[in-house]
């Protein structure tokens, strides 16, 4: 029984990256995933299950932890935007104690891709409560509530508007071995409370389909930084840094920016034209946000904005 309740507690403690199958390579420069920005935006529930919690935001913390944990992306907070807008808004209009470094306007980061879900089914049944074990609270075995959401999971280019990527999923209470999307610093209590519940459990299941969908279609998305400035020491400055995955030793390349294609029909954009390539760079030393690197060959003085890509 002891070993029991030991492997119990170790599978309620486990991570989300744990239950996902794409996870970053480690090892030498060239294998280390570099990331992407990302936004998660809230669930619309039309499914018209309500209860003790709200499922639509639920999901939408849960995504947005499972997506962080998994060290592949950058996350982009969108779920809090409006209240990030107006503490900008106080700050910009004289009410508020001068700051140099708090609530600046102009410098909310864009994130390229946007994950979102829409909560089209829930089933909910009860089935006999006899029986099982209780582990600090939860009942192991026996009788127990069934539960399932479906939910239609998209990832968005916010450049142009299209869905890149969107599938169908559906979560089933108890599928689920670990504890997804509730490690990431400022979850509350209520939704780790919730994941203890059969709706609860389903939420995990889709978001872990959800997280292996977005990871999945991501690995085709290629990387992209660009050139700030040359350094008086001659090193090329890009503004892609550790936050990004960059580690010294990796070697990008730099092009000039291809011509954006516009459909003569409907004018939809639909990509860019490869620019010509002008040179290599290797990381030498990074910082958060930036990287320092050096010119292996090509153009030692790239323009500001020049394009920097794997």
């Amino acid at each position: 029984m002891k070993t029991a309740v030991r492997g119990m507690r170790w599978v309620c403690g486990a991570l989300a990256v744990a239950a996902v199958s794409t996870s970053v390579a480690r090892g030498d420069g060239d294998r280390i995933a570099l990331k992407h920005a990302i936004g998660c935006a809230l669930f619309e529930n039309q499914a018209g299950w309500r209860g003790q919690y709200n499922l639509g935001n639920n999901l939408a913390a849960m995504l947005e932890s499972a997506l962080f944990e998994t060290g592949r992306f950058v996350i982009v907070d969108r779920q809090q935007l409006a209240h990030i807008i107006r503490e900008q808004d106080l700050a910009a209009s004289g009410r508020a104690a001068p700051a140099r470094d708090a609530a600046q306007t102009g410098a909310i980061r864009p994130a390229r891709y946007l994950a979102r879900g829409t909560i089209t089914e829930v089933e909910e049944s009860q089935r006999g409560a006899d029986g099982g074990v209780r582990i600090r609270g939860v009942r192991v075995g026996g009788g127990r509530a069934r539960a399932q959401i479906t939910a239609v999971i998209a990832l968005v280019d916010t450049t142009t508007g299209e869905i890149i990527a969107q599938e169908r999923v559906t979560g089933h209470a108890g599928r689920t071995r670990v504890s997804l999307g509730l490690s990431r610093r400022g979850v509350s209590g209520d939704l780790a409370a919730f994941s203890r519940t059969p709706i609860g459990e389903a939420a995990q299941d889709v978001i872990g389909q959800a997280v292996e969908l977005i990871s999945q279609r991501m690995d085709d998305v290629p990387f992209e930084g660009a050139v700030v400035q040359v350094s008086q020491s001659g090193q090329v400055i890009i503004n892609r840094g550790s936050e990004f995955g960059v580690q010294p030793g990796q070697e990008l390349v730099m092009a000039e920016e291809g011509e954006q294609l516009i459909d003569p029909d409907t004018g939809a954009i639909l990509g860019r034209d490869e620019g010509r390539t002008i040179g290599r760079l290797r990381v030498a030393r990074v910082q958060e946000n930036i990287a320092f690197c050096d010119v292996i060959d090509g153009d030692p003085q790239p323009a500001r904005g020049t394009r920097v890509t794997r």
